[in-house]
């Protein structure tokens, strides 16, 4: 396979090593300058060259403390190296540890050795560990569909009319069935063909035994738990996902949005469920449920990073064609060699910026999950959790005045009526994300607001001032008051799908524009406010490059910085990422992102459903110039209403 977007560096200088040996020396290097304890967990195999291999824990603070936090690499082995670099860059990161008495952090170093040594998803015995964690005495769950696919993804051969065939076959099922329909099928698991993909066992693996009993010695006294498993391959490229993944809802999901707010997303699994977070909400057998059963003592948070690679359709033809290599194949083959690359790369892509991404952000998440944990009041009163000190504010509640108000808004172009009396009230603080299909009205309604668009009847009123229009003679509306429009577009930043940056000018010249010119600001204070965003936007090198010197998300980011010069009461984004190559959107999503959890008050127009989800408070779907249904993000994506809508997600999930 050709990944042609695919940015490729020296992996020298890359901070994820994708080898086991120099993943394990660097861990235990890192944790025993930190002062961890350290234990070792000998695997029955040995790795390609022959050495034995291990799970590590490290522990940091007392085994008996009241509030853990669990870091787990490697439960799908070739994606150890990614929560390996992680663990090994926080323990550099605060090597001179300093925990509370009642705080401790336990490292469980490559649960999944033997497919990390081997650059395998899986494990010894072909078993997607993600599926192994059920209740074996239950029974193993059902998915009869897989059988109809077996066929096409286990084929023997190579090359060959066989294997043409059985990939005519694949084809044919995705254009009936949707790639979709065929990724939540294979990804569910199944526990009926050994030789096939996403196998869950036939009873717990040795990987599985491992963290019980590391579980059981170190877990059964906490009674605070917040637990990370480190993953990449699903999602956006580039883009680290908060997950919480679990088959019920529990105590760990308010405490979760208490720390995290919309970033961090549930996910309710079950074998009707669906996601749009790129990981398989039908499967059963996750690391994140057992973990809770596990310490049943413990208010425990389980989450997942889910770092974004490649398309579902590439990420499952590298692992069909590995699950060949290693059934019928030759490893030391070229052939062989070039398929274990490929996997390799597809799971850890040799893009430096990717990895420092994925990387810092994972670390950030840890940072924040730690101080949530040092916050709990060490001995509460009594068992009412309600005692704890809160972390983060609440979800924004509407008080005062709105940052941006819309009623009764319609707007036609000719006979075309695009907007038919819509209605949206922001408060400050607050994420509003508008979803529909193409022609729905959204990017209309939004251009409205700052009145690049001129509605033909209804109200805008943006923090308290409505915007006064007046009827011409040939029935057409205009503002009443130009100068009063200069003074709303003041206070209304908008960044557009394609940047709309000045390509005469650097980006410094850029972001200051607006402020001296517009605003008046001396030019030394705007210089020095843009080099303080360029650096909050990840561009502080690019300066005085102009436009067409960046890559699209640079460009875009550049175009985030210049809105926020303007320093605007409200921020509008127009399909942000619509006009970007798949592995800049992450980049993109991580700066509006950090905006939302800042406090900003944004609407957003994306397709980018996922995103909508994490960072939106409230979400709004348009149809044919309506708004259809509207609420948070869990009842819009959770519980959809309307047909319409139930349409919709079916075709973007």
């Amino acid at each position: 396979m050709e990944y042609p977007n695919m940015k490729t560096f020296n992996s020298a200088h890359l901070p994820m090593v994708l080898e086991y040996p120099a993943m394990r020396e660097r861990f235990l290097q890192a944790a025993r300058s930190a002062g961890a304890a350290l234990v070792e967990h000998v695997h029955p195999l040995h790795g390609p060259d022959g050495s034995p291999i291990f799970t590590d824990v490290a522990l940091l603070g007392r085994p008996d403390a009241r509030k853990l936090m669990v870091v787990i690499s490697g439960t799908h082995g070739v994606e150890g190296a990614y929560g390996s670099a992680c663990q090994t860059a926080w323990l550099k990161q605060k090597s001179a540890w300093k925990l509370q008495e009642d705080t401790a952090v336990l490292m469980i170093h490559l649960i999944n050795p033997w497919g990390a040594a081997w650059s395998r998803r899986v494990n010894e015995d072909n078993v997607d560990l993600n599926r192994n964690f059920i209740d074996w005495q239950a029974g193993v769950p059902e998915n009869s569909a897989y059988a109809d696919l077996h066929a096409a993804l286990g084929c023997t051969t190579w090359d060959g009319p066989e294997r043409q065939k059985a990939d005519e076959a694949m084809v044919e099922l995705q254009n009936s069935k949707g790639q979709a329909a065929v990724s939540a099928i294979i990804e569910a698991g199944q526990y009926t063909h050994p030789d096939g993909l996403f196998f869950g066992g036939n009873g717990p693996v040795w990987s599985n035994r491992v963290l019980s009993t590391i579980l059981n010695q170190y877990g059964q006294i906490a009674t605070e738990v917040i637990v990370f498993d480190l993953h990449t391959g699903a999602g956006p490229y580039g883009y680290p996902a908060l997950l919480s993944v679990s088959p019920s809802d529990h105590p760990g999901i308010p405490w979760g949005r208490e720390i995290f707010g919309p970033a961090m997303v549930p996910v309710i699994t079950g074998r009707e469920a669906r996601t749009d977070t790129g990981i398989a909400a039908t499967a059963t057998g996750y690391v994140s449920a057992f973990v809770r059963n596990a310490m049943p003592q413990a208010r425990v948070l389980p989450l997942v990073i889910e770092c974004g690679t490649l398309s579902s359709v590439e990420m499952q033809r590298a692992v069909v064609d590995d699950n060949w290599l290693h059934l019928y194949g030759k490893l030391g083959s070229e052939l062989g060699q070039r398929i274990k690359q490929t996997l390799r790369h597809s799971f850890i892509p040799q893009d430096e910026g990717w990895q420092q991404n994925c990387l810092s952000t994972s670390l950030h998440h840890f940072d924040r999950a730690l101080a949530a944990l040092k916050e709990i009041e060490s001995h509460p009163t009594s068992g009412d959790r309600s005692e704890r000190k809160r972390v983060v504010t609440d979800a924004v509640v509407p008080r005062g005045t709105p940052a941006v108000e819309i009623i009764d808004l319609h707007k036609s172009y000719g006979p075309l009526e695009v907007l038919k009396g819509v209605n949206l009230t922001a408060f400050p603080h607050e994420v509003i994300s508008l979803i529909g299909s193409s022609g729905s009205g959204k990017s209309t309604m939004l251009r409205c607001i700052n009145f690049l668009e001129q509605p033909n009847a209804g109200t805008v009123a943006i923090d308290g001032e409505v915007v006064r229009i007046k009827t011409l003679r040939n029935g057409s509306t205009a503002p009443a008051d130009p100068r009063q429009i200069e003074r709303i577009r003041a206070r209304v930043g908008m960044v557009f799908q394609n940047f709309n940056l000045w390509p005469h000018m650097t980006v410094l010249e850029n972001i200051i524009e607006v402020p001296v010119h517009v605003l008046k600001e001396a030019r030394a204070d705007a210089i020095q406010q843009a080099h303080a965003l360029l650096s909050k936007v990840g561009l502080s090198e690019k300066h005085a490059h102009y436009p067409g010197q960046l890559s699209g998300g640079q460009q875009q980011r550049a175009a985030i910085a210049r809105t926020l010069a303007m320093k605007p009461k409200v921020m509008l984004f127009d399909e942000p990422t619509s006009a970007l190559d798949p592995e800049l959107v992450g980049e993109v999503l991580r700066v509006i992102r950090q905006l939302a959890e800042e406090g900003n008050t944004m609407i957003l127009v994306t397709h980018e459903m996922q995103f909508a989800r994490e960072v939106s408070h409230k979400v709004m779907f348009l149809h044919q110039g309506r708004v259809e249904e509207e609420g948070t993000p869990v009842e819009l994506f959770g519980q959809p209403r309307s047909e319409r809508l139930r349409q919709f997600l079916a075709r973007t999930l």
